[in-house]
């Protein structure tokens, strides 16, 4: 595992060796527009480099991580083909006792990505790991559901702080996506009163 630190300290680039140092090159040579920069508009502009460049690292500004917006909705793009976060045609089994065995959700179409971001940004806990939330949240329709009621019984978009930009919009975005009816009503009420 390596580390880096750039804008005095600032940003704070981890992972491997490789992945530290694509995403230092990136960062350097965009540099320049980030100094001076509050942290909203810093966070949307190293998004922005994130998914153009496709960096893989973790990139922090400020202790916090600034989450790549084109990995979780490639994701969850998946995730509303299949209806589930789960393949149902690959179960695991957790034996219980000598001779029985319970099946358990196995391979997963939530991405260990999309995962940390639910738990650390969205309103959950970790559920022990991803099969536990999974297991928790099975389909389309829970993830909906969690969307709209949280583990802290709020609304997602409304329990991540304004100054996180990066993760507003990626909340905005999937909201857009598991909510298609109530997206198109949202921007049909702003495009009428501008």
């Amino acid at each position: 595992m390596s580390k880096v630190k750039l804008l005095d300290g600032k940003i704070e680039i981890l992972g491997t060796r490789q992945q530290v140092a694509r995403a230092k090159k990136v960062l350097l040579s965009n540099i320049n527009p980030l100094v001076g920069l509050k942290e909203p508009e810093a966070r949307i502009r190293i998004q922005d480099l994130i998914d153009e460049y496709g960096l893989k690292a973790d990139i922090l500004y400020c202790g916090n991580t600034v989450w790549s917006r084109k990995r979780i909705i490639r994701n969850l793009k998946r995730i509303i083909k299949a209806g589930t976060l789960y393949d149902p045609k690959r179960p695991s089994y957790v034996p219980i006792g000598s001779m029985l065995r319970m099946p358990v959700v196995g391979k997963t179409i939530l991405s260990k990505y999309f995962y940390k971001f639910l738990h650390l940004e969205c309103g959950s806990i970790a559920h022990c790991n991803i099969q536990g939330w999974v297991t928790q949240y099975p389909t389309l329709e829970d993830l909906k559901q969690f969307f709209r009621k949280n583990e802290y019984g709020r609304r997602v978009l409304d329990s991540i702080p304004w100054w996180e930009t990066d993760v507003r919009r990626i909340v905005q975005d999937i909201e857009d996506l598991l909510f298609p009816l109530q997206s198109y009503i949202r921007h049909e009420h702003y495009s009428s009163h501008t």
